[in-house]
């Protein structure tokens, strides 16, 4: 071989190389598409496949019945006794010193603060 060799030596190839050449690629791809368009159809035999099983699982399902309510038994009631003899209880008044306390355990005082430490409210409510 020589060191001076290039593709330019070699000339042009015939003009049926060309054709032949087309020919083989432009029927690899036609038939990747026949292969592609085949996987589509099976693909999508498939997914109506599954919709219609789906369908039909979803039209045999019962539609749940509740489960009945267990009644519970009420307690038995307690057993009464009457009452034979009742004590009158006498009416007592609180005393002066009693009524005293409790008016001034119903007076409420309120306390308001304000922003100014040294001022303070305070009401006394009766």
């Amino acid at each position: 071989m020589s060191e001076d060799f290039s593709l330019r030596d070699l000339g042009d190839p015939p003009e049926a190389s060309y054709d032949a050449v087309r020919r083989r690629v432009m029927a690899e791809i036609r038939r990747e598409k026949r292969i592609r368009s085949a996987m589509r159809m099976v693909a999508v035999a498939a997914a109506c496949v599954v919709l219609a099983v789906a369908g039909l699982l979803a039209v045999r399902r019962e539609p749940r019945v509740p489960a009945v309510p267990m009644l519970a038994r009420a307690p038995e009631p307690p057993e009464l006794t009457p009452v034979l003899h009742r004590a009158a209880r006498k009416h007592v008044r609180p005393s002066r010193g009693q009524r005293e306390r409790s008016t001034r355990a119903q007076e409420l005082v309120v306390r308001m603060q304000t922003d100014d430490p040294n001022v303070v409210i305070i009401w006394m409510v009766d």
